[in-house]
């Protein structure tokens, strides 16, 4: 991918907030986050009352996710049910992904644009023994059990289990100390699930040899925080307030759950998820909002979904991380989220297209009684890439055995759902009715995990197409969480949003930049919104900046965003439409949007004001898509743009 840098007007101001690390030559983020926060829940000493109290609720054995292979029932249902006979066929010449030496250190060699090469390859490898895992415990004929052994060694012996984007200095390929992080967790708990399900299949030794990497390479390193003090970027994963924060902790105490035989050392692992998995839980609004989008929703929660049904399973229900009104809001962001037709806002890093996981969305609809009939059968996915998740979800679990009220709220929820802390409307049709259009409308800040530089974004769909609005992420590159480029991408930069481009500026990042809500009006005729999103340009004059979204749900539906701006002197003011439809202007002032089957028709105006069209085709690695420029033709002291979206008849 060829590699060009847009250079907006904060990027002076922006490189002198942000915080960054230089590690062999590199400048990488520590978090996906633009600028680090203090974590609510510090590292503090063990709460050995608590670690005592949580030791008497624990059985004498260690256990993990499903049951061993030698315990038939659900195994052999699982086989004669035939979704694993494709997966079974296509075992039988498999062989585990080998490490690449020359993958792993490709990021720090300069020669891939993509950061994703070391790390695909290290994922592999954990599906490998995955899949053989799943493999040998489904049809239990030994026809898998040498080369799990072969497989299990070779990943305990392999250098690091640590994504080469985190191995800082390669200190654990090198042997020099150990991280636990997004990568190795996963390698954690998938080894710890794979000697779990083997049981006896696995030789004694082989078992000792991976208990002692387990302790080395992700129990000690964490248990060693606890015994000095750390500065803020080595408490790591334990204060994050973003999915780091989940997965580490899903890994670490899955892990710890399901191979360490001491009570009293597994109730310090659940006593340490107990409590700074709470920091987690702060990366989402009070709201329920998650500002990581639908793709990072699935994996970071999904993750405290995990943490959950360990510490539930192993307390015997006396643990529940689910009793928490907050968690309670966080479980309905899917469905709050989602526009129409299961087409979501591709918010954040997520790609457009993006949907929740399909058993996250099982395990909230049967948790919380969401009243969702599709995710009503628990474990139909037939996924064995995973012998986590995927294993949960095919045995009885915590959710499977719940029975909660139906209690999803019906009524305005199914025409509207406000985050109201966070300033993020979504919007849709009166069921029944002939509109066919619906609406996400975004406010924020921009300083959230994952963070695009897009205040006041929105996405329309029609149909089941998404019309236009936010454009998603683009590839990963190996600079893309570097804070010196990660804005000059105008996709992640607000250039390429449907923002508005105020006297040549950009947004610019930081918690600062956040939207204010000053006016509601809520009906189930309209939603009528405005937020003030001045804050989010560093342009010294500018006295004003509101954007107004009103809803209309008569006939098929219209849209109208109105953005009203006032300068302290003349400046120009544009604003943009971001699109993957076909698009023609078709008259001086209306342009016509086509994807798929859907016609939208797009009118402009500005009162007092020309107009200037202007358009530019945007790559950068992904699905291109077009930004149509909108601008006033001569500087102004103030005005307004309006920009109204609606089927065409």
């Amino acid at each position: 991918m060829k590699k060009t840098h847009f250079k907006p007007a904060y990027y002076t101001h922006m490189l002198l907030t942000a915080k960054i690390i230089v590690i062999t030559g590199l400048l990488i983020s520590r978090i996906p986050v633009s600028i680090a926060q203090t974590a609510p829940f510090p590292l503090r000493p063990v709460d050995e009352k608590r670690v005592q109290e949580i030791e008497a609720m624990l059985s004498d054995k260690p256990s993990g996710f499903g049951e061993p292979y030698n315990k038939r029932k659900v195994w052999d249902q699982l086989l004669l049910s035939g979704q694993y006979n494709s997966f079974l066929r296509s075992m039988h010449g498999y062989k585990m992904p080998a490490f690449s030496k020359e993958d792993y250190f490709s990021l720090s060699k300069g020669t891939e644009s993509s950061s994703g090469k070391g790390l695909a390859m290290m994922r592999k490898r954990a599906e490998g023994l995955s899949k053989l895992t799943w493999a040998e415990c489904l049809e239990n004929k030994n026809q898998y059990t040498k080369r799990i052994e072969e497989a299990l060694r070779d990943v305990i012996q392999q250098k690091s289990w640590t994504s080469p984007r985190s191995d800082h200095g390669f200190k654990n390929y090198n042997g020099i100390a150990y991280s636990v992080e997004l990568t190795s967790s996963l390698y954690a708990h998938t080894i710890a699930q794979t000697l779990y399900l083997m049981g006896d299949k696995i030789p004694a030794d082989l078992r000792k040899l991976a208990l002692d990497a387990l302790y080395i390479r992700i129990f000690n390193p964490v248990l060693e925080k606890f015994k000095s003090n750390h500065t803020e970027s080595e408490k790591g994963f334990l204060t994050d307030m973003n999915n780091w924060n989940h997965v580490c902790l899903a890994g670490l105490v899955g892990a710890a759950l399901t191979t360490i035989q001491s009570k009293e050392e597994r109730a310090r692992f659940i006593s340490i998820g107990e409590y700074y998995s709470r920091n987690g839980l702060q990366g989402f609004g009070d709201d329920g909002y998650c500002g990581e989008g639908v793709v990072y929703f699935s994996y970071g929660f999904g993750h405290y979904i995990l943490l959950r049904e360990s510490i539930w399973q192993a307390t015997g229900a006396k643990v529940d991380l689910f009793n928490d009104p907050k968690v309670q809001k966080i479980a309905r962001y899917p469905v709050n989220i989602e526009v129409i037709n299961e087409v979501y806002p591709a918010i954040s890093d997520c790609k457009e297209g993006a949907k929740p996981d399909a058993n996250v969305m099982a395990y909230l609809n049967k948790s919380f009684g969401l009243g969702l009939a599709k995710y009503d059968t628990l474990g139909q996915q037939a996924r064995t890439g995973d012998n986590r998740m995927s294993v949960m979800m095919a045995f009885p679990n915590s959710s499977s055995k719940s029975q909660p009220k139906n209690n999803m709220v019906k009524g305005e929820s199914a025409i509207r759902s406000f985050f109201e802390q966070t300033g993020v409307l979504v919007c849709r049709p009166l069921p029944g009715s002939s509109a066919k259009i619906g609406v996400a409308f975004k406010g924020g800040n921009n300083a959230e995990s994952h963070n695009h530089n897009d205040i006041g974004s929105f996405t329309i769909v029609q149909g089941n197409q998404i019309m236009a609005g936010d454009p998603g992420v683009i590839p990963y590159t190996a600079d893309i969480f570097n804070p010196k480029y990660r804005y000059t991408y105008k996709t992640i930069g607000s250039f390429g949003h449907p923002v508005p481009l105020v006297a040549d500026s950009c947004q610019q990042p930081g918690a600062q930049a956040r939207s204010k809500t000053i006016h509601t009006d809520f009906t189930r005729e309209k939603d009528d919104i405005t937020l003030d999103i001045a804050s989010a340009y560093h342009v010294p004059g500018l006295k004003k900046l509101n954007r107004t979204m009103v809803y209309d749900r008569s006939g098929a539906g219209r849209i109208t965003f109105t953005d009203s701006f006032e300068y302290a002197k003349p400046e120009g003011f544009e604003t943009a439409i971001s699109t993957r439809s076909e698009w023609k202007q078709i008259s001086g002032n209306t342009l016509l949007l086509t994807r798929g089957n859907e016609k939208m028709l797009v009118t402009f105006s500005s009162p007092g004001n020309q107009l200037l069209l202007k358009s530019e085709k945007i790559s950068e690695g992904g699905t291109p898509y077009t930004r149509i420029g909108i601008a006033v033709s001569k500087p102004v002291t103030e005005g307004q743009i309006i920009i109204t979206y609606k089927p065409q008849n």
